[in-house]
């Protein structure tokens, strides 16, 4: 069966699309604001009507993988007036302090760590334990090297304090990225049409793959 903790996160260029994520099955919508030009007054008026699943707000660092090149200041004036209208807020360890003002707001805040190599074991720990110390659910996405590393990811998936989600950069391992959830990673990104980030499977791609790989 599929895992009860996995939830699919679609993650959307333009809110336009937000609609059509909800009808192909998203359990939620990432919004990639650094991936949706400078006019965020329009993005808000596309995502300020009801919405059938909760909403991330994702202001991605270049650092990270993303576009966004500003500083943290200018992170959280983007970010702010989203607040009202998303359930979730993406949050790397760089913008960490404006996570409790977040917070206050009631919104969820996803303590997120991109990095370009596959830490060892002792050091996930580490990262999963700072995130957990500013987020309500840790994201870790790691870049792994071979095969073994992936078991290592897989294991620390298994083991790690829950709600925790972790992930796969790139393209060599994305299959990997539909094992993850059977482990225990709460939440597995994709796109409808226009990856955010390179591996990204396209939602019917990891349906089908999520249901070949479960029994019934």
């Amino acid at each position: 069966m599929i895992p009860e903790c996995m939830k699919i996160v679609v993650s959307l260029t333009c809110p336009d699309e937000i609609q059509k994520a909800v009808a192909l099955g998203a359990d939620i919508v990432e919004l990639r604001l650094d991936l949706m030009g400078d006019d965020l007054s329009a993005v808000m008026a596309g995502c300020g009507g009801e919405c059938a699943v909760p909403l991330i707000a994702t202001l991605r660092s270049r650092e990270e993988g993303g576009e966004f090149g500003g500083d943290a200041e200018e992170w959280f004036s983007i970010i702010q007036p989203f607040l009202d209208l998303v359930d979730y807020v993406d949050v790397e360890r760089k913008f960490r302090r404006f996570a409790r003002i977040i917070r206050q707001q009631h919104r969820e805040v996803i303590a997120s760590a991109h990095i370009g190599y596959m830490p060892p074991p002792d050091d996930l720990l580490a990262i999963e334990r700072d995130l957990r110390s500013f987020g309500t659910i840790p994201k870790i996405a790691v870049t792994p090297s071979s095969p073994a590393e992936i078991l290592d990811l897989c294991s620390f998936t298994l083991n790690a304090e829950k709600p925790i989600v972790t992930s796969i950069q790139g393209e060599e391992f994305r299959y990997a990225r539909t094992w993850l959830p059977f482990f225990g990673s709460g939440l597995v990104y994709c796109h409808i049409g226009t990856p955010t980030a390179p591996g990204q499977y396209d939602i019917r791609e990891l349906q089908k793959l999520e249901e070949l790989l479960t029994y019934h």
